[in-house]
């Protein structure tokens, strides 16, 4: 076997190896990234790093990528790397953790975090049993309907950013995102593929910026796609009228991209509830065009809170530091934590 950085021409074996293992559950769905994947991870983030495990006949047995990103952990930048698109083919034989290491050694990043879906307990119990994670916290994706998310009345002015508003924004996120673990740091609106300063909005009082979150649309490099519902999910498949009309997110057709928005970067000054609850209706009147929103949120949080009151489908995951080198490893975070859903 052979353990070696992934590279353009990889691209397509890659795809085909992401494309082989959809989830398991109530809902089969495959998290893909056509038409390439090597260009869907740069495209995601530019630092991008991929590390391959090729069979001696030369096939493709295994991929992981790190994404190496500046997020702030109790007020200062920190590059940490995010491991995802973790994927063996069925039946190899690999080392995962010769595989990974590969990727740390070559690496810049010298502090690691992932997900683990609750589906995936059993990978979970045995990356803890050798401590080689550390569950940071339990973390939940709401799949919502536009319309299960009311608006609130107010006197505040809301509206869709323009250039303009660049150099305030860049402002208000670092300011406030700074307050949080986690939360990514911004060095330009269009620090992020496919989102532009115009899919971002603002709510004010007065002149100032008092909240802001956007609407990231990102089928371009990275889709999700139902193949197959178990159970009661293949009998709502076919009531989509039905719950649309109760403010439940359709469900995509089997084999369909689902055509959906996450909800981002959502912040507010003083973590002020109601301010999120009133952007958080503004912004999704603004998106009934989506077959359904995505959102993410820990339970501790007063958002987390408000979306477990709404109707949703949810996914459930665990997120981890990786403790591959303790001198890296963050630990006793003191700030409240802040993920960005649509960066996980």
């Amino acid at each position: 076997m052979i353990y070696r950085p992934a590279t353009p021409i990889d691209g397509s074996k890659m795809l085909q190896l992401i494309e082989s293992h959809p989830t398991g559950g109530k809902i089969r769905v495959i998290y893909s990234r056509r038409p390439d994947a090597y260009q869907s991870y740069l495209m995601e983030c530019s630092e991008a790093e991929t590390v391959l495990c090729i069979g001696d006949d030369g096939h493709l047995l295994a991929q992981a990528t790190c994404l190496p990103r500046k997020l702030y952990i109790d007020r200062k930048a920190h590059t940490i790397g995010y491991i995802t698109g973790l994927h063996k083919a069925k039946g190899a034989q690999v080392n995962i953790m010769k595989m990974l290491e590969t990727g740390y050694i070559s690496s810049s990043v010298k502090q690691f975090f992932c997900s683990i879906l609750d589906d995936n307990q059993s990978t979970f119990d045995l990356f803890a049993k050798q401590k080689l994670i550390c569950q940071i916290c339990d973390y939940t994706t709401y799949l919502l309907h536009p319309a299960a998310i009311k608006s609130v009345r107010h006197n505040l002015v809301f509206h869709r950013a323009t250039m303009a508003d660049t150099k305030a924004l860049l402002h208000f996120y670092n300011e406030v995102g700074s307050m949080y673990s986690y939360f990514p740091v911004f060095s330009a609106m269009h620090d992020f593929a496919g989102l532009s300063v115009s899919d971002f909005f603002i709510l004010k009082d007065g002149d100032e910026i008092v909240a802001a979150g956007a609407l990231w649309n990102q089928q371009a490099y990275k889709q999700y796609i139902v193949i197959g519902y178990n159970k009661v999910f293949r009998f709502a498949a076919l009531c989509n009228p039905i719950l649309r009309t109760i403010h439940y997110p359709p469900l995509p057709k089997v084999n369909e991209t689902a055509h959906f928005a996450y909800i981002s970067f959502l912040l507010c000054r003083e973590n002020n509830p109601t301010l999120e609850r009133i952007l958080l209706g503004e912004i999704s009147a603004t998106a009934r065009n989506y077959d359904f929103l995505a959102i993410g949120s820990t339970k501790e949080t007063t958002l987390g809170q408000y979306l477990d009151s709404l109707k949703s489908i949810r996914i459930g995951s665990k997120l981890c530091i990786i403790n591959y080198d303790r001198s890296g490893t963050t630990e006793n975070i003191k700030m409240p934590l802040r993920f960005e859903c649509a960066l996980l």
